[in-house]
């Protein structure tokens, strides 16, 4: 059993001697054959994401690292045939790409999987942007491009500036098992701070960028003749940039309430104990009996201690049943709900796990709540 120790963060708000405001660029972040490793930090009381300002000292030394991983950026023509002929580095193209890095395999919805997945990138003078992402969906290599493009950064990154950026995507899988599934998502980036950051791999002049992210997606079965606007989804990134890191020194992640999800920090190789696999956490999330005569339980696994929340989304997107989002230990657990005592109806509608801020979606049934 893994144990836990209290980690008390002060952070400073006072001019450093050595602080200097810095300006990012095109230079400073990510290029092809760039690697980078990266330690996951233990999500613990008392860290605070918040704090911000000119001349600002940020004191992380006491992050403890659960794992590692090393994140790799490649050329675009070094993923495959299939997505580069989309994605080529090519001033013609329109979703001209500059470098690739393999992503973690998702889902949209219980319907679409997508495995095998590279997420493109474009680095110029102008911006830093994703352009798309390439992946096995359901089984058959699709790359995707964005429409309009996800700028993460536009460029030069200076305290303090503002700018915001739409950004959407669709997967349209109607003539293969009749399901349209699409993203839209806004970002906003507000550069409220610069300073000196500490951490474990040492102190370095920063940027501190909070970038707001606001998604909605919205699924359509054809084979159904209905279409579903999932609830929109509001999160939060906390990132220090350093000139030349090429990835932010740290990043914090947080739900819309604030609540931690996941810390990354740059970092050197460390000899871990117990790391935790980087894997999914959510396992066999079912739903049975489904259709539902009007009592369903709800069973699903964590891989490990994770914030989770539930939700019932009717067809016009209407949220019933709405649980607290809460800290669940790993292992299985299950939640068995009566629609008939919540006056839910018969009729169609989506069962909605949110577990460290990703999405898992199931369809459900209800045939009689009478």
């Amino acid at each position: 059993m893994k144990k836990l120790f209290t980690l008390s963060l002060l952070i400073f708000a006072f001019v450093s001697p050595s602080a200097a405001q810095i300006t990012i660029g095109s230079a400073d972040l990510p290029h092809a054959n760039d690697t980078f490793r990266l330690s996951i930090g233990q999500i613990t009381p008392g860290i605070n994401a918040t704090l911000t300002g000119p001349a600002f000292t940020w004191d992380f030394s006491q992050l403890m690292p659960t794992g590692q991983r090393v994140d790799s950026f490649i050329d675009e023509s070094a993923t495959s045939t299939v997505f580069s002929i989309v994605f080529i580095d090519n001033s013609f193209n329109t979703n001209r790409a500059n470098q690739a890095t393999g992503s973690d395999d998702f889902s949209l919805g219980t319907f679409i999987s997508l495995t095998g997945v590279f997420d493109f990138f474009y680095n110029s003078n102008a911006s830093y942007k994703q352009v798309g992402l390439g992946a096995n969906v359901n089984g058959i290599p699709l790359p995707i491009s964005f429409s309009p493009h996800d700028i993460i950064y536009k460029f030069p990154l200076n305290y303090p500036s503002l700018d915001s950026s739409a950004s959407g995507y669709a997967v349209d899988l109607v003539s293969t098992i009749g399901v349209y599934y699409k993203v839209d998502k806004t970002r906003k980036n507000d550069v409220d701070g610069w300073g000196s950051l500490t951490t474990p791999l040492g102190t370095f002049n920063v940027l501190r960028v909070h970038t707001t992210i606001v998604e909605k997606d919205s699924l359509y079965l054809d084979t159904l003749g209905l279409g579903f606007n999932l609830p929109t989804i509001t999160s939060h990134e906390y990132k220090w940039l350093g000139a030349g890191q090429g990835i932010p020194l740290l990043q914090i992640n947080t739900t819309a309430a604030g609540a931690i999800t996941q810390i990354l920090y740059k970092d050197s190789v460390r000899s871990l104990v117990n790391i935790a696999e980087l894997d999914q956490t959510l396992e066999d999330f079912k739903i049975y009996p489904n259709p539902s005569p009007g009592t369903s339980t709800i069973s699903y696994s964590l891989k490990q201690s994770s914030l989770v929340g539930m939700e019932l989304i009717s067809v016009d997107g209407k949220v019933f049943n709405g649980f607290k989002t809460e800290k669940q230990i790993s292992g299985l657990h299950t939640c068995k709900i009566n629609f008939r005592e919540q006056n839910i109806t018969a009729g169609n509608y989506l069962v909605r796990l949110e577990v460290d801020g990703r999405s898992y979606v199931r369809p459900l049934i209800i045939t009689d709540s009478k």
